[in-house]
This record gives C-alpha cells, structure tokens and sequence, in this order.
C-alpha cells in the first residue's frame, strides 16, 4: 500500500492519555493559593484542551481575572512534579505508536502543555521514545489552535503539510489541522472522559472521525 502521509502529528491529553486526576489537583491547587474553592472534576474536565491561562480566566470572578496568568505559573510549578500522578494511557495507544515506528511513519506530540511539562510527563510514563519530537507551548510558539507547533513540527522534521495528518480528540486539534494545512483526524477517546462530545468534534469538520488510536493505521494509505 502506498502512503499517503510521512508524518502524524498526535494530541496529548484526551488523545493518548486521560491525565485528568493530575490536572484536576494542579488547577484547584493554584485556585486554593488565592482564596477559591475547588470546582468540580466535571466542570475541569470539560475545558481540558484549552489554554491554560483562558481555563482560569473563565472560572475566576471578573475581578480577578487578572490572576489567570499568575495561576498558570503556580500550576505549571507544581505540576511539573506531579504530571505523572494517576495517568492512565488509553486504549491502542501503545500498539499504534509501535506500528508507526515500525512502518516508517515520522510522529509527533502537539500539546497545549507546557513545553518544560510534556517532556518530563512522556518520559515519566514511558511514552516518549515512541516520538521523533515533542512539542508544546513556549515562548515563540502559540498555543493551538494557532499553527505555530504543528508548523514548527513539520520544518524540524522536514514533512510537507500535504504529507502530515494530525490526531486529536477536540475541535481546537481540528482547527489547528485546518489552520496549518493539514489532515485533520478527530478520535472520540475523550467522549467518556468528558472531556468533548460528538456534537463538537462534528461540528468542527474533521475529515475522519475514528472511536480508538486503533483505527488509525486503516487512515494512513492512499485508496
């Protein structure tokens, strides 16, 4: 069969793995830092995938907004230690990234993490040797849905947009596809976990949706 893609560039979180417990505990503990209650798992789990810093803005009276960006530092501080805690790694991820390996398929991680987070996290959990690179947010790079990663992505590992797909279990991983020119995948590992539903993953027009990193080899060929 012939390949109609060199690389794939995959989510984190909602995509690969469910690492709600960790987030949960890291953003009620920046909350706690400044007088806030914790809010319900449900209520963190429903914004993961988006920016950090908008997470805390949207739950922060609006007189204290301007403490989002001092919230994420506190967060991104203490998570750094405690990424790994309660990680669980979804189903097919491991077969997956051991046959994009094997059959010669560049891979990639684009996260809305924190770049200093995500290679300790994947290192931690043993994920990180599976990839070819990682990436997430710093200083120069934009968080998705802006294209900055999945374009850096493509130029480190000299892969044509045409020739690269994304995976990802959000509407922002859609949009970033759409934004940088690429393939997008949608997976609905995240629907269980609340973290998405279908209605949204839909609506943002992926051109395969797929229920497991499973199905992702029979997505990879051209027909």
């Amino acid at each position: 069969m012939q390949k109609r893609f060199d690389l794939v560039i995959l989510d984190l979180d909602g995509t690969m793995i469910d690492n709600r417990t960790a987030i949960r505990r890291n953003f009620n503990y920046a909350r706690g830092l400044h007088g806030y209650d914790p809010l319900p798992d449900g209520q963190i789990d429903s914004m993961i995938g988006t920016a950090l810093v908008e997470m805390f803005e949207i739950t922060l009276q609006e007189s204290d907004r301007n403490l989002a960006p001092q919230m994420v530092d506190e967060y991104r501080e203490h998570y750094r230690y405690t990424s790994h805690e309660g990680v669980v790694i979804l189903d097919g991820v491991i077969p997956t990234l051991e046959y994009l390996q094997q059959n010669g398929f560049k891979s990639a991680v684009a996260t809305t993490k924190a770049d200093v987070e995500v290679h300790p996290l994947l290192q931690r959990i043993g994920l990180y040797d599976y990839f070819n690179l990682v990436t997430g947010f710093r200083e120069g790079i934009r968080t998705k849905p802006h294209p900055d990663m999945v374009q850096y992505i493509m130029r480190e590992l000299d892969v044509r947009p045409e020739r690269t797909a994304l995976v990802g279990d959000t509407p922002t991983d859609i949009m970033t596809a759409r934004n940088a020119g690429i393939y997008p995948i949608a997976v609905t590992s995240s629907i269980p976990l609340g973290m998405s539903t279908l209605d949204k993953i839909n609506a943002a027009n992926p051109e395969v949706v797929i229920d497991s990193l499973r199905e992702l080899p029979n997505h990879l060929y051209a027909e």
